[in-house]
């Protein structure tokens, strides 16, 4: 065992101990540098982890992981520049000079499984495969091991004091910051960490700000991560803008690989994170969603879900040509939304939806002034039951009072009742329920989560989270990371979502006209354009159905809450634009589906027949020649 003294400022002797750790199967602990997983691997390995312990912190180890020797040289640890990995442990003694391990923190002791190399934390009780052995570490403590065993004493220390840690910190080299600070989000206790991750928010000029900023510049494409930090600090200021942006820059933001934990966007995210968490909100709920040319819905949407207890919208568009960007600019101004103009460059492969989300729940600080957040589309209300006069928080304080961080409701299908056309009635009105859907939405507290998906959110820190439906049954496993999450075991009765999915045929054109959010890019110039054709029998097919119509309930509520939107500047004006354009652009997108379904063979000739039918009905209607 390499062992070695070190003196700390104040005069005392700290030893630090440098081994390796040997498993059951004798094989070694390996920690992967890149993506933080354990796995264990034979001691021919050319990747090297040792595990440091310093006499200061009894029962902590330090997992330090490199594929190299440790560098010679001070300039080799510049900006960008050699670094290992880490990983905090806590250590059990056990007999024979045997160990256990867990993550530090952790509840569960770590496992060795024999021949797939797989490290689990998953064990509650300690057997063969859960004994650990240090070995000494073939090592010599060069003066870069030997300077950073030093500074992370002094770390250790200082750990249940902010301003220490910021201390320590500013003395490492450049290139061990990035997963020092990473690391930190494990290491520290939750409180300690959200008070360290609060002086980067901090409006000071001192030397405070100063190594912040130090900090921050040491993470390759950190850009992002300074700019939450000071939109959180400019918000926190009472600095608030009704209209936003979420441009080009943030258009990482829309593949789902970059916001992983070992992406390179993510070093300081997690500290970012732990900023926002704890930030305390003072409001219940909001909803957040996003939108692109759906202008005609925009004001019975925002009424029905005031009436239910949304108190604010953070509404995501991109790319608009219905004339809804002069809409949502009243409405923002009015106070009534949030609006951010998420348009960018539109790469292949970008889903804009998980840009917005992830862009909201890691950028934008004003949405953290609301305890829940609530994901919806805008073909998609939110109908609590009656009992509760139809009002969602209510319920979702009933869920937390049980525990649960996020929430699921599933959804209630309504299609097109017959209609053809676009009308300005309601839909709560036109369309009908014809049944009921596995898939779920999900309202979820908002300081807690790093992103979602159009079903619920996710969390760089944790996988599994406490998840209940509206009705107070467990959600699954709690497992963001399982598909089966997204659906509900059986329909929720306490709320549930009502998706407009097929309205009348020129709305479901439209709603294809305007591109699927496939990962195929953004359709900058709108024509019909679909992946799946069983798009047009799914339509004919539901075109007659019946069914109740639920909504109806609160459709004079609805309408009072329109009427006041409409009273606000400029709103009115702009309704009746969205919906002359409309009315114009839809004309063009429903002759495009009969030419082109013509032409797709993949399409049965009774659907194909039907559907230019109803082409034809639309046609009279609308009085096209």
């Amino acid at each position: 065992m390499a062992a070695f003294q070190l003196r700390m400022a104040d005069g005392a002797r700290v030893t630090c101990s440098v081994t390796k750790i040997a498993t059951h199967h004798h094989t070694l602990l390996d920690l992967d540098p890149n993506t933080q997983r354990l796995a264990h691997r034979s001691a021919d390995s050319a990747r090297e982890t040792l595990a440091l312990s310093w006499s200061s912190a009894p029962g902590f180890a330090l997992l330090v992981a490199s594929d190299g020797k440790w560098p010679d040289a001070p300039s080799e640890t510049g900006r960008g520049g050699w670094s290992p990995g880490f990983a905090p442990l806590s250590v059990v003694s056990l007999h024979e000079d045997k160990i256990a391990l867990k993550r530090f923190r952790g509840a569960f002791f770590l496992r060795a499984e024999i021949d797939t190399g797989c490290i689990y934390a998953d064990c509650r009780a300690i057997s063969d495969w859960e004994r650990f052995t240090q070995v000494p570490a073939e090592v010599a403590p060069g003066f870069c091991l030997q300077d950073f065993a030093a500074q992370f004493a002094v770390l250790l220390d200082g750990r249940d004091a902010p301003l220490r840690i910021l201390d320590a910190l500013a003395a490492f080299p450049p290139s061990f910051l990035p997963p020092l600070l990473d690391m930190l989000c494990d290491f520290l206790a939750p409180g300690v960490l959200e008070v360290f991750a609060g002086l980067f928010v901090s409006t000071s000029e001192g030397s405070i700000a100063q190594k912040c900023a130090v900090l921050l510049s040491s993470l390759s494409d950190s850009a992002w991560i300074a700019d939450g930090f000071r939109r959180l600090s400019d918000w926190q200021a009472g600095r608030f803008f009704p209209v936003q942006s979420a441009g080009a820059c943030y258009d990482f933001l829309g593949y789902q690989e970059n916001t992983r934990r070992e992406s390179l966007y993510s070093p300081g995210a997690r500290l970012l994170s732990a900023a926002r968490r704890s930030v305390t909100p003072r409001k219940t709920l909001a909803l957040l969603a996003t939108a692109r040319d759906e202008g005609v819905y925009l004001l019975e949407w925002i009424a029905h879900h005031r009436r239910i207890g949304v108190e604010q919208f953070f509404i995501y568009t991109n790319d608009l040509t219905d004339g809804s960007d002069v809409l949502l600019r009243c409405l923002a101004d009015a106070g009534e939304i949030v609006w951010i103009d998420n348009s960018g460059a539109a790469p292949e492969r970008i889903n804009m939806q998980d840009k917005a989300y992830n862009h909201a729940l890691m950028i934008l600080p004003e949405i953290l002034d609301y305890r829940w957040c609530l994901v919806v589309d805008l073909d998609e209300v939110v109908l609590p039951v009656a009992e509760f006069d139809h009002s969602l928080p209510p319920l979702l304080e009933a869920r937390e009072r049980e525990g649960a961080e996020a929430v699921a409701m599933s959804w209630r299908v309504f299609n097109s009742n017959r209609h053809l056309t676009w009308a300005p009635g309601l839909s709560a009105e036109r369309f009908v329920e014809t049944e009921t859907h596995p898939l779920i939405k999900t309202a979820f507290r908002t300081n807690l989560f790093s992103g979602a998906t159009a079903h619920h959110p996710v969390s760089r820190e944790r996988e599994v989270v406490s998840y209940m439906t509206i009705d107070g049954e467990r959600q699954r496993n709690g497992d963001l990371t399982d598909h089966d999450t997204n659906f509900a075991a059986r329909p929720t009765i306490n709320a549930s979502i009502c998706h407009y999915h097929v309205r009348s045929l020129e709305e479901y054109v439209w709603k294809f006209a305007r591109g699927e959010n496939d990962g195929t890019g953004v359709l900058k110039q709108k024509h019909f354009r679909y992946n799946n054709p069983g798009i047009f029998d799914l339509f004919t097919t539901r075109f007659e159905a019946e069914g109740a119509q639920p909504v109806r309930v609160l459709a004079d509520d609805i309408r009072r809450g329109i009427r006041r939107l409409l009273a606000l500047s400029g709103v009115a004006v702009a309704q009746t634009e969205v919906e002359r354009r409309f009315q114009s652009q839809s004309l063009a997108f429903v002759e495009q589906s009969a030419r082109i379904i013509q032409q797709d063979d993949r399409i049965a000739a009774d659907v194909r027949e039907r559907w230019c039918a109803l082409v034809d009905e639309w046609r009279a209607l609308r009085g096209v020649e």
